[in-house]
C-alpha cells in the first residue's frame, strides 16, 4: 500500500506572499496544501505570533527584539511590504487568529516554536491550541526538543516533532521519540538523502518522518520512495502537481 504524502506548506506559501502572514496561508490554503507550517516567538505580553525571527528588521517596518514589544505594537507594523507593495496591509497575526483562519480547512498545522520568555509561554500555546479545538490538529515543533516536551506535558492530545538539523542529532531525537505516543522527527531532507536507511529506522519504531524545505519534485519522490510521509515546501504548486500527477 502507498501511503499518501501530506503537503506541508512552509510559512504559508511563502514563495508568493510575506512568510508567516495570514495571506501567505490563505494562498497555501487555495493551492490545496494538506497542511500548513509557521513560526512562532511571543510578544512582551506573552501571546504567541507568527514571525521567524527573533528580531523585527527582516520583515516588517518595526526593529528591536520581537519579545519585547507588546501584541498591539506588533499588530501595528507593516509585516507585507518588504515582500511586495501589494501587501502593505499585512499584519503580524496572533496564533489564535491564525488558528481560527485554517480550522475545518486543513488536515494539521505544523507550529515551529522559535523562542520563548518563560515556560508559561509554552503552557500558554498548547491551552490557545485546545481552547480552539485545534489539539489534535496541530504539531508543534522545535530544535530545542524541551519545548516540545514541555507543551505535550501540558496537552498529550497535541502532536509534537523533533526537529534534526544535524545528522549528530539523528540518534537522540529517535531514542526521545520513541516514548512519546504523538511524535515524529522533522529532518533535514539533505540528512535523509545522504542516509535514506535513517527513515526505516524511524519507521520501524512507529515514527513518521516529515522533511524540510524540499522544492525540487525528483527529491521529493526520492524522499517518498524510502518512506517519507510528510513533506514541506515553499513551492506548494509545484509539489502538489508532483504529488497528484
Amino acid at each position: 500500500m502507498t501511503l499518501q504524502t501530506e503537503i506541508i506548506a512552509h510559512r504559508g506559501y511563502c514563495a508568493v506572499a510575506p512568510e508567516n502572514t495570514l495571506a501567505a496561508v490563505e494562498r497555501a490554503l487555495e493551492a490545496g496544501a494538506d497542511a500548513v507550517e509557521w513560526d512562532m516567538h511571543v510578544a512582551s505580553c506573552g501571546t504567541p505570533v507568527l514571525i521567524h525571527d527573533a528580531s523585527l528588521g527582516r520583515t516588517t517596518s518595526g526593529f528591536g527584539p520581537v519579545r519585547r514589544r507588546s501584541l498591539s505594537q506588533l499588530q501595528a507594523l507593516d509585516a507585507g511590504s518588504w515582500f511586495d507593495p501589494a501587501f502593505a496591509d499585512e499584519r503580524i497575526p496572533s496564533f489564535a487568529e491564525a488558528l481560527d483562519r485554517v480550522k475545518g480547512r486543513v488536515g494539521r498545522v505544523y507550529a515551529e516554536v522559535k523562542g520563548y520568555r518563560e515556560l508559561e509561554d509554552l503552557d500558554r500555546m498548547a491551552r490557545i491550541a485546545r481552547d480552539a479545538d485545534m489539539a489534535y490538529d496541530t504539531v508543534f515543533i522545535s530544535m530545542d526538543w524541551g519545548i516540545v516536551e514541555r507543551i505535550a506535558g501540558q496537552d498529550p492530545t497535541v502532536g509534537i516533532g523533533y526537529i534534526v538539523e544535524e545528522r549528530s542529532r539523528w540518534e537522540e531525537a529517535l531514542e526521545r521519540a520513541t516514548p512519546q505516543p504523538r511524535a515524529i522527527l522533522d529532518v533535514d531532507y539533505r540528512i535523509l538523502l545522504a542516509e535514506p536507511d535513517l527513515v526505516a529506522q524511524a519507521r520501524g519504531r512507529g515514527i513518521d518522518v516529515a522533511v524540510w524545505t524540499v522544492d525540487d519534485p525528483a527529491d521529493a519522490q526520492t524522499l517518498r520512495t524510502h518512506g517519507v510521509t510528510r513533506i514541506t515546501t515553499n513551492q506548494v504548486t509545484r509539489l502538489l502537481e508532483w504529488r497528484d500527477g
